[in-house]
């Protein structure tokens, strides 16, 4: 079994998306963190509220 490391829930997977706005997360040194699927959906969502939000700002 996997670990969330959002929520601590063991799962039999896990996602990291590396991808983001203006913020290479392939090439900038950062901690990795890995997400079940629930944890994965939920930051999915708030990643392309952010984007929205900042599409209106421009």
């Amino acid at each position: 079994m996997l670990k969330c490391d959002f929520c601590g829930k063991e799962t039999s997977s896990v996602t990291r998306v590396a991808l983001d706005r203006e913020y290479d997360r392939l090439t900038v040194k950062h901690e990795k963190r890995f997400a079940c699927p629930e944890c994965s959906g939920k930051k999915e969502k708030e990643r392309q509220a952010r984007l929205k939000t900042a599409q209106k700002a421009e």
